[in-house]
C-alpha cells in the first residue's frame, strides 16, 4: 500500500511540475507577445483605431518628420499590419491579375520578402474605389493571413513561406465591387467575411457549385481547415468582423453587412441577435464600415445614404424593435471610412469631403460640414488627443475633438497616386500607404510642435 501510494504522490508531484512549467511557459510567451509593439489588424488592436502611442508627431510634409518613403512593387488599399519590425502589406498589379504578399522592414521600409500569391488571366471585375488588394491582413506574431477574394485566403508565416491557402470559390459582385473585408482573428481562427452575390453573379459560363459561400466562415490558424461556416445570403458586402462584451459578460462577434448588423458567437458561429436596416429602401442595403462602439452601445453606418443607427448589444435574436436606441436618416452621405468615436460624439467623413460629428444619447447632428472636397476613403484614427482624417490626395486633417469641427492642422504628402488606405501607428511611428508608396512618419527633431507658426498640440489623453 505505501509504494502504491508513494507511485501516486510521485506521480502527482511529476504533472503538478510539469503543469507548473507549461504554465509558466504560456504565460511567458504570452507577455512577450503582449509586449511586442504593433497594429496586427485593420484598424489597430482595438478595432476601432484607438492608440495609446505618445510619441508619434502630429506634423509632418515631404520633408519633415518624414523618415522613409518606399515605392510599392504593386498597387492597393490594404492599410499596413505591423508586428514589432515586421509591416504586412498586400499589392496587385495593375488590372489585378498578380495578387502580392509583401513583408517590410519597419526600420527603413526594405522589402524582406515578396511573394506572389495568385495569377490569373481573368481577375474579375472590381470598382475603381476598390481594386484588387483592398483586404488588410491580420497577424497573430506567428503567422500573417491575407485575403483576396476569388484567388483565396493565404497564410504565410514570417519568414514568408506559404503555410496553407483556401479557396472559397468565385466571390461574386453583380455590379462588379470586388472584394474588400479582411480577416478577423480570434483565439485559434481566423474568420471570413465571404458576403457575395453568389450564384446569381457569376460570369457566364461558370457552374452554381464554383460559386463561394454568401457566408461567415471560420477557419483554424494552423491549417485552414474549416472550423464552422453560417450562411448570410446577405449578398455582397465589405465589412470587417468586430468583437465585443456584452454587459452580460458574452463575447459577441459582430458584422455590419448589407441587411443590418448582425452579431454571432465567435466559437461557434450561431446566431446571437441582427438588427435589420431601414427596411424597404434598397439604397441602404450596403453595411460596408464596421461600427463604433462604446460600452453596451454600437454605432452602425449603412454605407450608403441611409441610416445611422445605436444599438444595444447583448440581445437575442430580432432585436430591431427592442434594442435600437435611436436611427438617423444620412441623406447625401456615402461612407466608406469607417466611423469613430471619442468621448461623446461619433465622428463620420464621408466621400463627398463632409466631416459629421452626432450626439452618441440621442443621434443628434452636432456638426456636418465639408472639409474639402476630396472625397475620405481610409478610416480615421485617435492618437495624442486628436483625431486624424486622411484625404485620398494625401492630405491629413488633425481634429480636435468637440462639439464642432475644429481642424488644427493639416499635413500633406503628394505622390500623384491615391491615398485609400487606413493610418496605422506604431511605436512612435505613423505609416501612411498610397496607391504607390509606403510612408513613415516619426520625429526627427523632439522639438518641431513647438517651431515658430506651429500650433501647439493638447497634451496626450
Amino acid at each position: 500500500m505505501y509504494r502504491i501510494r508513494r507511485a501516486v504522490w510521485m506521480a502527482t508531484f511529476i504533472f503538478l511540475g510539469f503543469s507548473l512549467i507549461l504554465s509558466t511557459s504560456r504565460a511567458a510567451d504570452e507577455a512577450s507577445v503582449a509586449s511586442v509593439p504593433s497594429w496586427p489588424q485593420w484598424r489597430g488592436p482595438s478595432e476601432q483605431g484607438y492608440s495609446d502611442d505618445k510619441h508619434v508627431p502630429l506634423q509632418w510634409n515631404s520633408e519633415h518628420n518624414l523618415l522613409w518613403k518606399v515605392k510599392l512593387p504593386g498597387e492597393g488599399n490594404s492599410s499596413p499590419i505591423v508586428w514589432g519590425d515586421r509591416i504586412f502589406l498586400t499589392a496587385s498589379s495593375h488590372g489585378g491579375k498578380e495578387r502580392y504578399v509583401l513583408c517590410m522592414q519597419s526600420t527603413n521600409g526594405k522589402i524582406l520578402w515578396q511573394h506572389l500569391a495568385a495569377k490569373e488571366d481573368d481577375p474579375g471585375k472590381t470598382h475603381g474605389w476598390n481594386g484588387y488588394a483592398s483586404a488588410s491582413c491580420a497577424t497573430d506574431g506567428k503567422f500573417v493571413y491575407a485575403f483576396f477574394g476569388t484567388p483565396g485566403l493565404f497564410c504565410y508565416d514570417f519568414e514568408g513561406r506559404r503555410i496553407w491557402k483556401h479557396a472559397f470559390g468565385v466571390l461574386t459582385s453583380e455590379a462588379g465591387w470586388g472584394a474588400a473585408a479582411s480577416p478577423f482573428l480570434y483565439e485559434d481562427l481566423v474568420i471570413q467575411n465571404c458576403d457575395n452575390d453568389g450564384s446569381a453573379g457569376l460570369p457566364a459560363g461558370r457552374s452554381p457549385q464554383e460559386a463561394a459561400p454568401m457566408s461567415l466562415v471560420a477557419l483554424e490558424k494552423t491549417t485552414g481547415k474549416v472550423r464552422w461556416e453560417t450562411p448570410r445570403n446577405q449578398g455582397r458586402g465589405f465589412s470587417t468582423p468586430i468583437l465585443i462584451r456584452s454587459p452580460q459578460g458574452r463575447q459577441e462577434l459582430i458584422l455590419n453587412g448589407p441587411h443590418g448588423v448582425w452579431a454571432y458567437d465567435p466559437r461557434t458561429g450561431a446566431q446571437l441577435w441582427h438588427c435589420q436596416r431601414h427596411k424597404g429602401d434598397d439604397s441602404a442595403l450596403f453595411g460596408e464600415p464596421i461600427p463604433a462602439f462604446s460600452g453596451s452601445t454600437l454605432f452602425a453606418l449603412s454605407g450608403r445614404p441611409g441610416p445611422m443607427q445605436a444599438i444595444r448589444v447583448g440581445g437575442s435574436g430580432d432585436v430591431t424593435s427592442s434594442h435600437l436606441t435611436w436611427e438617423v436618416v444620412r441623406k447625401g452621405s456615402r461612407d466608406v471610412a469607417s466611423p469613430i468615436l471619442w468621448k461623446d460624439v461619433v465622428y463620420v467623413a464621408d466621400r463627398y469631403g463632409m466631416i459629421a460629428g452626432y450626439e452618441i444619447n440621442t443621434g443628434k447632428q452636432l456638426f456636418k460640414e465639408r472639409a474639402s472636397t476630396k472625397p475620405f476613403v481610409g478610416s480615421p484614427i485617435a492618437v495624442r488627443g486628436k483625431i486624424l482624417f486622411l484625404l485620398e490626395d494625401g492630405t491629413t486633417f488633425v481634429l480636435e475633438p468637440g462639439h464642432r469641427l475644429d481642424i488644427v492642422r493639416r499635413n500633406q504628402l503628394d505622390d500623384g497616386s491615391e491615398f485609400r488606405a487606413s493610418p496605422a501607428v506604431v511605436d512612435g511611428r505613423l505609416y501612411l500607404r498610397s496607391q504607390s508608396h509606403l510612408y513613415c512618419i516619426g520625429e526627427k527633431n523632439e522639438r518641431a510642435a513647438d517651431a515658430p507658426g506651429a500650433r501647439s498640440q493638447a497634451t496626450p489623453r
